[in-house]
């Protein structure tokens, strides 16, 4: 065999390997993401759970969700108020993570849009629109909140019939 022929059968051998180590390295970078997105779903559930339990184990918060779904929003006493704002706060932060990670591909479009209907159930609510209206949002979960809202308004939901 001469040398041109090893040469030609040596760059064929390379491409193949070249291209198997590229196949290899897209496998790798794939379980790589599936792991990030099994890790986010499984920090969504944990804070999910939390933030539940230390609700359920409020009786503050258990009241003033009674007297809301009950329609005597406006007999909330100050501190049950505090405390439905404070937990829907966090409840808030929890929505905008979820946005951010939606956004970045780690969360899968249903996901999102079973958070969102959460959302605007709760923003049916004008003791929740009048939480939100203080805080500041990154720019894009600020537009759905936005969106929200306005749809809310002009379509009121039964949420809380």
């Amino acid at each position: 065999m001469d040398t041109a022929k090893l040469n030609d059968w040596i760059q064929i051998i390379g491409i193949f390997a070249l291209v198997a180590s590229l196949i290899f390295v897209g496998f790798q970078i794939r379980q790589t993401q599936e792991i990030a997105e099994s890790e986010a779903y499984q920090s969504r559930a944990v804070g999910t759970v939390e933030l539940a339990a230390m609700q359920a184990s409020s009786p503050e918060y258990m009241s003033a969700v009674a007297k809301l779904y009950g329609g005597d929003g406006e007999e909330l006493t100050a501190q049950e108020k505090v405390t439905a704002d404070y937990f829907f706060g966090a409840e808030l932060i929890m929505f905008e993570n979820i946005h951010f990670q939606f956004e970045a591909g780690y969360l899968p479009e249903e996901d999102w849009e079973r958070s969102s209907a959460i959302l605007r159930c709760a923003l049916s609510h004008p003791f929740y629109r009048d939480v939100v209206n203080g805080w500041t949002f990154r720019e894009s979960f600020q537009t759905v909140i936005d969106q929200i809202t306005a749809s809310v308004l002009a379509n009121p939901s039964d949420c809380w019939d």
